[in-house]
């Protein structure tokens, strides 16, 4: 009771977030979530569950984001001091989203005495639990980081479900068979059952798809963040980029892909950086590269986008990244507060308006995703029609070999398995790879390594049911199990 049952869910949850990506010790997720529920059935009332769920969820995700706090560490480093703080603030704000979870479904089983049962208890909880996890990836922008689907990441044949109900609704059935343990050991070899059940389904639907499309070249140049953006080291850069766009077979290539931001300045349009970079465009295809942008003069606005560039250095096509990092890329009414943001930031990027899916000649059309913009569920497509790949690119130099560019990688690869679209994936200093349609990565570069990956683009597959329908494949499963709450039978 009291602060030895916040302690004790504090500890439950920080064990849980080891079992996320790149470690995936699974046990402690069964241990961390059977805590959960424990802890939430002993509660005496609604608020003490909440309070409960809250230190569990501040230790998971103090686990599961203190990878932030390398970036408060790249030089200059000027708010270094703020990093564990900020961080730790930010691990008590996610808490909030399992306490919520906790606290509703404590308040629905004593409200109505019919869900007091042993199984019904844990299905209302872990339905809360997937409704709170879905308000995590929309509230205040969201941060849809480390769904509990995740701890799965290590089978790949385990993920495909997301294909049919999304990450939150497999991360739904992971509550379920996490929490099986609470409920004896029959819902223990029940669990096991669905699992392996599930991997097998998994493996039956992965078919082999052919490597078909255009040979497409990703670059990672591991340029350390410190130097990205130093003037004197700039003109140096951007020559090892095109030194590495240009290694043998570039004559035979659709597209050069570089990472997020990767010219070392900002880009306008007839500048002198777009003849340098034109030198790494292929005979008859394009460069596609992450770049600061200005459309006109710095002054009136940088954007971090996509830029197709031809052979001419003429910017072809742009994508402006839509979901930017609060804080991170932009100051929330930078425009409006100019003095107060120019005191507590370095400067803003612009929204962009919308996704776009871009159609240049002798590629497929392709939907852009820049960075953390792949951690959002049914958000990394443009309108209108299919695109027939996904394009990410990003820049993890800021935090190191942490855990964080793994499991970015992980929110990426589950994207892909969602939509059934395979992605080309480049980042500055890793993990660069390519990604088939059923989120496997069929080939990589890895962290800190400087090199190019050649691969021709995975085919994509049918549409999926959750590429089609998006979250309400999600609603549509919790209301299929939310309908075995009347029945009085296990």
């Amino acid at each position: 009771m009291g602060w030895r049952a916040l302690g004790a869910g504090a500890l439950a949850g920080a064990l849980a977030g080891l079992a996320m990506p790149p470690l995936y010790w699974l046990p402690l997720a069964v241990v961390g979530v059977v805590a959960f529920v424990w802890l939430w059935q002993t509660a005496p009332g609604p608020r003490s569950a909440l309070m409960r769920g809250w230190a569990w969820g501040t230790g998971h995700f103090a686990v599961g984001s203190y990878w932030i706090v390398e970036a408060f560490f790249v030089p200059p480093a000027d708010y270094a001091p703020l990093g564990i703080p900020i961080v730790t603030g930010l691990a008590v704000v996610l808490g909030f989203f399992p306490g919520l979870a906790a606290g509703v479904a404590k308040w629905l089983v004593g409200r109505w005495p019919r869900l007091d049962g042993r199984y019904r208890r844990v299905l209302v909880l872990a339905l809360a639990w997937t409704a709170a996890e879905w308000m995590r990836g929309h509230v205040f922008t969201g941060f849809p980081w480390n769904p509990l689907a995740h701890v799965w990441a290590f089978a790949t044949p385990l993920l495909q479900g997301a294909a049919l109900v999304g990450v939150h609704g497999l991360g739904l059935l992971s509550f379920l068979i996490l929490a099986a343990p609470m409920l004896g050991w029959r819902a223990s070899i029940a669990a096991l059952v669905a699992l392996g059940l599930g991997g097998v389904a998994g493996q039956l639907v992965m078919v082999p798809l052919p490597a078909d499309g255009p040979m497409l070249r990703i670059v990672q140049p591991n340029t350390p963040q410190a130097e990205k953006f130093r003037p004197q080291l700039a003109g140096q850069h951007l020559a090892k980029l095109v030194e590495l766009s240009r290694q043998p077979g570039f004559d035979t290539l659709a597209a050069v892909i570089w990472p997020e931001t990767a010219p070392p300045l900002v880009i306008e349009p007839g500048g002198r950086a777009l003849a340098i970079m034109a030198r790494a465009v292929p005979p008859d295809g394009f460069l596609l590269t992450g770049a600061a942008f200005s459309k006109n003069r710095p002054e009136d606005g940088v954007w971090n986008s996509l830029l197709a560039v031809d052979r001419a250095g003429a910017i072809v096509a742009t994508y402006d990244k839509v979901h930017l990092v609060p804080l991170g890329e932009y100051i929330p009414f930078h425009r409006q507060l100019a003095p107060v943001s120019g005191l507590i930031g370095r400067g803003s990027f612009e929204e962009g308006v919308s996704r776009v899916t871009l159609a240049l000649e002798g590629l497929p059309p392709f939907s852009p995703v820049i960075c953390y913009e792949v951690i959002f569920p049914g958000a990394v497509t443009g309108p209108g029609a299919r695109p027939r790949w996904l394009l990410n690119i990003t820049n993890d130099a800021w935090f190191g070999v942490s855990s964080g560019p793994f499991q970015h990688l992980t929110s990426a690869r589950l994207r892909s398995i969602e939509e059934g679209l395979p992605m080309m994936r480049a980042a500055n200093t890793g993990i660069s790879a390519v990604i088939d349609a059923y989120g496997q990565v069929v080939a990589s570069i890895g962290m800190e390594q400087v090199g190019v990956l050649d691969h021709r683009l995975p085919k994509a597959r049918d549409i999926t049911p959750y590429g089609r329908w998006g979250d309400l494949t999600t609603l549509a499963f919790g209301l299929l199990l939310a309908c075995l709450l009347p029945f009085r039978r296990k």
